[in-house]
């Protein structure tokens, strides 16, 4: 879970937060919960593969924020992940990523690392 405040550099001139602003606020709360994985993915890196986002309502300058992660599922070889931004107790975007695990070197999609994937099993919704 992370809280934020809407900043005004992602305010557009309508007083409405920017579409792409969604998506860096949701990718720095995945950010949050990954950097806590365990460092057993060494040689491997993680490319965004699909990312969508679904708008309820809108956000304005200062208004409060709460970014919730979950990992909606677990594959081979990728991982999906879900953002929901919520503000005043409703729902104004959710949000959804899948990153797939690529070896570092060849760019070749890998199998998820056994501890990653316990690691994730917790937060799976």
């Amino acid at each position: 879970m992370t809280e934020i405040r809407i900043p005004f550099r992602d305010i557009d001139m309508h007083g409405h937060m920017h579409n792409a602003a969604y998506y860096a606020h949701a990718e720095a709360a995945l950010g949050h919960l990954w950097r806590h994985r365990p460092k057993a993915d060494a040689g491997i890196v993680y490319f965004v593969r699909k990312s969508a986002c679904t708008f309820s309502s809108g956000l304005a300058y200062d208004d409060p924020a709460r970014l919730a992660v979950s990992v909606t599922r677990i594959g081979a070889t990728s991982v999906s992940f879900a953002v929901v931004i919520s503000s005043a107790g409703r729902t104004v975007a959710d949000v959804e990523f899948v990153w797939v695990a690529v070896d570092a070197a060849s760019r070749q999609p890998v199998n998820l690392p056994a501890e990653i994937r316990d690691w994730l099993k917790p937060f799976q919704a």
